[in-house]
């Protein structure tokens, strides 16, 4: 055999060697992405759908609803009690490749189930659970929540550090305490890129600000990681943001209407993404502070999300027929 032709074949076994080893990579890392994100799967008592759909959604045909919810699960919140420390809804529009999101602050006071008087917002999540935070955010903005995301503070910075930090202009000096309570993170103001435990700080911080402004941070940084992740170079970033998720996450998208999302926003050159906030007016009540959410702003931010979701009037007119039937 000829020098040239063993060259070739080794070349060739060499090759072959490669793509095998790269295939049983890819594999492998589609196992342990599947196997985390149904570890993580939890469905609400509610069942597949909202009440205001008629039929389950399909993420990668539907326009779809994604209700965040940031947890904090600190030693002295743990279990039922912790709170729904940060909520941002986002619709995805498949046509146009929108996404549209909406913060609602924290201390937005809030019709609930569980006591004839009104709550804040973020105590839905230790009183009710998620099913009681989801119904909230549903009737509040009148739009269906399809799915939830579900991430306590530690799952925040491990998937921004696994993400290799977040790009955000920090308008300040802030100090501020870390994810476990116990030491102080210190951000100079600028443009840059924000780890994990400084990405949260900023997401927290009501220093030198109100809930809206902590609002507007939430989604700001939230659209820097969703381009963080859409922008991924390298497969092994995937596979240490998997390793992020643990058991840290909770969420009802099944790991193939995952893959089938991600197909879907990943498809064109990417996302555009609107940023809305509820507008309101500060409320004291019995020496306790909550945030008075104002009706025209909630009306309009509704009319906005329903459009975006391309949904029709037939649920409010039935909505409208049933209260007035009950004689609401």
């Amino acid at each position: 055999m000829s020098f040239k032709k063993k060259l070739l074949i080794g070349t060739l076994v060499t090759f072959l060697l490669a793509a095998g080893g790269v295939t049983y990579y890819f594999f492998n890392l589609y196992q342990e992405a599947e196997k985390a994100v149904t570890e993580s799967y939890q469905d609400l008592e509610r069942g597949e759908h909202s009440e205001q759909r008629e039929e389950e959604v399909d993420p990668s045909e539907d326009n779809i609803s994604i209700l965040f919810v940031g947890v904090d699960d600190s030693d002295t919140r743990q279990g039922t009690s912790s709170l729904a420390d940060a909520l941002v809804l986002a619709t995805f529009n498949k046509d146009d490749l929108s996404v549209n999101m909406v913060s609602i602050p924290r201390d937005s006071y809030v019709d609930v189930s569980y006591q004839y008087s009104k709550d804040k917002i973020n105590h839905t999540h230790g009183f009710g659970g998620l099913d009681e935070t989801v119904s909230v955010v549903e009737d509040l903005l009148d739009v269906p929540v399809d799915y939830y995301v579900r991430l306590d503070f530690m799952a925040f910075v491990d998937t921004v550090d696994a993400l290799g930090g977040v790009d955000f202009d920090v308008p300040y000096y802030l100090e501020e305490t870390d994810s476990t309570d116990q030491g102080t993170v210190v951000i100079q103001p600028g443009e840059q890129t924000l780890n994990g435990e400084e990405a949260l700080a900023m997401a927290r911080t009501r220093q030198h600000d109100n809930d809206l402004e902590r609002g507007n941070r939430q989604m700001e940084i939230l659209e820097s990681i969703i381009d963080q992740t859409l922008s991924f170079s390298s497969i092994t970033r995937y596979n240490s943001l998997i390793q992020s998720i643990g058991d840290r996450m909770t969420t009802n998208i099944s790991f193939d209407q995952l893959v089938s999302l991600h197909e879907y926003v990943t498809g064109n050159d990417g996302l555009e993404i609107e940023q809305h906030q509820l507008e309101g007016n500060d409320l004291w009540a019995n020496d306790i502070y909550y945030f008075d959410l104002d009706e025209r702003s909630i009306s309009d931010i509704s009319k906005e999300l329903r459009s975006h979701l391309q949904i029709d009037s037939q649920y409010v007119e039935a909505k409208n027929e049933d209260d007035e039937d009950q004689g609401l």
